[in-house]
């Protein structure tokens, strides 16, 4: 039943509520400074220590392999340990790690530095989001699930400012040394301030008081699916809509390219501005690359938006019409005069602009075309291969790099955003209604739509609701301001807005052909 809580035990829930939001939120953005301190240092540990871009590339190539590699990982410890402990010892410990790689100069401890900082580096969203769920009720969740999904674009906007100062003032190892204390630092302030539960600091659960009334409770075992299906079904939902779907597996090999292209652009633009570009210093370079990410932040929620009002859930072509608008910003960006400053920031805000909504969109047109039951394998796959295409990124482009110039770095990043259009055009129009071409007669045992479906006439026709899969419900984007700089977006499940949650769509009756609901 509902809690009544008096006017000091609400004020105190508040508080703590507060208190775990605003901790996890600018913690999680000192994960990016930590991973993202490499970056901004390299120009000036290349000219220190006088490492060739492919050393670099190698070093930038270890990271996603183990970042990725976290990934799939850390939740399930993060579910078997205290979130306040993992994500505060995992911050403390990029710090450290950063620490160290400032003082090394041999490329075998970079790279095994590097690679422990990105194991690490997936300590920071798995206790994020079981803090999010333990702190706040499910009705409430999704707004400031979506407040907490800004903070790595707040690490990542502040990150190339402070990185490129501190190279530009103390060297480049005060470029990874700020950011790491910053990490240390943070990791005991999340350890002070955070708490795994309100039960850890004597408040009842969250969903008695700012839920429905009904305290959470873990699911059962068999509730992972669904219970009165074959247990051999049970075990084929990867096989049969993952492993065996097409349509995943143009998208994965999509989003192996998108990746290309981001970490490409993130990891060797403001190289490039400074070896090609001739940019004065990494402190100007940095600048100039920093509105990258608010770009991003508007980019996302201009192709979420258009997608879902405009049209009516397709996403692949606001994905391709992007894709083509990354294309053309590199190619400004090749031809944009080195003394045009703010034109150089505002050819890579477009670049960033573009390239996040892809990078958004892409996840969600997964999620959207397989059952319920492999959203999570579905993402799993796509994320995987897209960290794939970041490794890829590294040591292999800057190869072509070293070896053909600088102006192949930009025909790669053209030429892999082709090819991410090409590959995605054979799913033109997926998620948008079709004309019916098999029917189904209504009531039938045994026929695509499962059992009978009660309240057909004899002699109706209708077929599974092709945009939901049968299922009644379909995934969409909401986005909205979180600060006047930012934009909070997140996934809602809601009702099929084609077949209204019946998970099928009438095509003929005794009268005749009868309009699509």
């Amino acid at each position: 039943a509902k809690v009544e809580v008096d006017a000091a035990m609400k004020k105190k829930f508040d508080g703590w509520r507060l208190r775990t939001f605003l901790s996890i939120f600018f913690g999680y953005a000192t994960f990016y400074f930590t991973r993202n301190s490499f970056t901004y240092a390299a120009p000036g540990l290349r000219q220190a220590l006088g490492f060739s871009l492919e050393q670099l590339g190698i070093i930038a190539s270890i990271f996603p392999l183990f970042y990725g590699f976290s990934k799939l990982i850390a939740g399930i410890l993060c579910d078997r340990l205290s979130a306040r402990v993992f994500m505060a010892s995992g911050l403390a410990v990029t710090g450290v790690l950063n620490i160290i790689f400032a003082n090394q100069t041999t490329m075998p401890l970079f790279c095994i530095v590097w690679g422990l900082n990105g194991i690490f580096q997936g300590f920071g969203a798995p206790p994020s989001a079981k803090l999010l769920t333990n702190w706040f009720a499910k009705k409430e969740r999704g707004t400031w699930w979506g407040f907490w999904n800004t903070s790595h674009n707040t690490g990542g906007f502040l990150i190339p400012l402070l990185a490129g100062t501190c190279v530009r003032m103390f060297g480049w190892q005060y470029g990874m040394i700020v950011p790491g204390c910053i990490a240390i630092v943070m990791g005991a302030i999340l350890f002070w301030r955070i708490r795994d539960s309100p039960a850890d600091v004597g408040l009842p659960d969250v969903e008695t008081v700012y839920g429905d009334g009904v305290a959470a409770a873990p699911p059962p075992a068999a509730a992972a699916a669904d219970p009165n299906a074959p247990p051999a079904e049970k075990e084929n939902v990867f096989v049969k809509h993952v492993l065996t779907n097409w349509r995943v597996w143009l998208l994965a090999v999509a989003y192996f390219f998108v990746y290309f292209v981001r970490q490409g652009v993130c990891s060797w633009s403001h190289i490039f501005l400074l070896d090609f570009k001739q940019v004065v210093n990494a402190q100007e370079a940095a600048f100039r690359v920093s509105g990258m990410e608010l770009g991003g932040l508007l980019g996302s929620l201009a192709s979420g938006y258009i997608s879902d009002k405009m049209l009516r859930g397709r996403r692949v072509p606001i994905i391709v019409a992007w894709m083509l608008g990354v294309m053309a910003s590199l190619a400004a960006l090749w031809f944009v005069p080195t003394s045009y400053r703010y034109l150089t920031w505002f050819t890579v805000f477009l670049i960033g602009f573009f390239i996040y909504g892809p990078q958004m969109l892409i996840g969600l047109a997964g999620a959207e075309i397989v059952d319920r039951r492999a959203v999570s394998s579905t993402i799993g796959l796509l994320g995987w291969i897209a960290y794939l295409g970041a490794s890829v990124a590294g040591f292999p482009l800057t190869k072509i790099v070293a070896h053909l110039g600088w102006p192949y770095y930009i025909a790669s990043l053209i030429a892999m955003s082709g090819i991410a259009v090409l590959l995605l055009l054979p799913l033109w129009r997926t998620g948008a209604p079709r004309e019916a071409v098999k029917a189904i007669p209504g009531g039938e045992e045994g026929a695509e739509l499962g059992p009978a479906v009660e309240g057909l006439a004899p002699g109706t026709v209708a077929r599974s609701c092709d945009t939901c899969a049968g299922t009644g419900e379909v995934i969409r984007l909401d986005c909205l301001p979180a600060t006047p700089a930012q934009v909070s977006c997140k996934y809602l499940e809601v009702v099929c807005p084609y077949c209204a949650g019946k998970g099928y769509v009438i095509e003929q009756s005794r009268e005749g052909l009868m309009p699509m609901t």
